[in-house]
């Protein structure tokens, strides 16, 4: 999550600064390619993800939406494409992080965006 909200903020790849963070996040090697793989889609597909976002949360704007709540839920959308997660650990992790990490109301908001997506 914290690579993909500061790609977003100094427009760096998260690749990039995954690379950079790499020995600071002490990461074993199949998390660390996980890892890669997840903000190498997010990073490709975020304009994607992005109009998915707005099509899911009409009443937020995405270019008007707290940046982390939208890193939070770029990945989601990310896993739950990928189906390398099951969804509704997808759904879980990114409204805890939505709980511990962002505004009232943003884990309900997310919640809600990500389970219209997958009743779609």
């Amino acid at each position: 999550m914290r690579l993909v909200y500061e790609s977003d903020i100094t427009k760096k790849s998260p690749n990039e600064l995954l690379k950079e963070r790499r020995s600071e996040l002490n990461l074993d090697q199949v998390t660390y390619s996980y890892l890669c793989l997840l903000v190498e889609s997010v990073s490709k597909r975020s304009t994607e993800l992005d109009d998915k976002i707005g099509k899911l949360t009409p009443a937020w704007p995405v270019e008007q939406m707290a940046r982390l709540d939208v890193a939070i839920l770029r990945i989601a959308l990310s896993e739950i494409d990928a189906g390398d997660v099951p969804v509704a650990v997808s759904i879980s992790e990114a409204v805890e992080l939505a709980k511990r990490y962002c505004s009232t109301g943003a884990a309900r908001m997310i919640n809600g965006a990500l389970g219209s997506y997958v009743r779609q």
